[in-house]
């Protein structure tokens, strides 16, 4: 039996889910829906509160300069304001979308529907796969260009690698342990 045919004969029930709805219902849709925004305005708030944060520091230059040179430190601080528009910008259209979800019943479905579109699927897993085989070449890239602005800057990326690398390991092997023990259990 594969992992996806284990994975659908026993779904994982959410976090907090005592006695789950039947999934198609609308009610069971609403209220994950419901879950989903609070998780997602919550993650928005603390993002923004953590950028605008960031930016109150960089513009008042209370960032601790790296070895004297405040160029690097700017930089490093405007790297991570970039970051954290982009994330919070992606959180702010998440929880848009879901309250326009929540908003009408056609959209509801709609939205659940593409969430779980096969084919939209198969093409993140596709692309993540991309992705996870391009590291080396982008971790190569960002070092060199690192290593342009400032050697603070250079160790920064290399730092950020390291920890996302180990990361992505973790994740990994958290899944493989998590597939044994389910299909030790069949």
């Amino acid at each position: 039996m594969s992992k996806l045919d284990t994975l659908r004969q026993n779904p994982a029930p959410s976090h907090g889910e005592k006695n789950p709805e039947p999934a198609g219902s609308l009610d069971a849709l609403r209220a994950e829906a419901r879950r989903r925004l609070r998780r997602e305005t919550v993650s928005t708030v603390m993002t923004c509160a953590v950028m605008v944060a960031l930016v109150m520091l960089t513009f008042t230059e209370s960032l601790p300069a790296l070895r004297g040179n405040m160029f690097s430190s700017n930089f490093i601080g405007g790297f991570l304001t970039g970051g954290f528009a982009v994330a919070a910008t992606l959180s702010v259209r998440q929880v848009m979308s879901l309250r326009r979800a929540l908003a009408d019943d056609r959209e509801l479905r709609r939205y659940f529907a593409r969430e779980n579109d096969e084919l939209t699927a198969h093409m993140e897993r596709e692309i993540a796969r991309t992705f996870v085989r391009a590291i080396p070449l982008l971790a190569v890239v960002a070092i060199f260009v690192g290593a342009l602005v400032s050697f603070e800057a250079m160790v920064a990326v290399a730092a950020t690698l390291v920890f996302l690398a180990t990361a992505l390991l973790v994740v990994k092997l958290s899944y493989q342990a998590r597939y044994r023990t389910g299909a030790e259990a069949e």
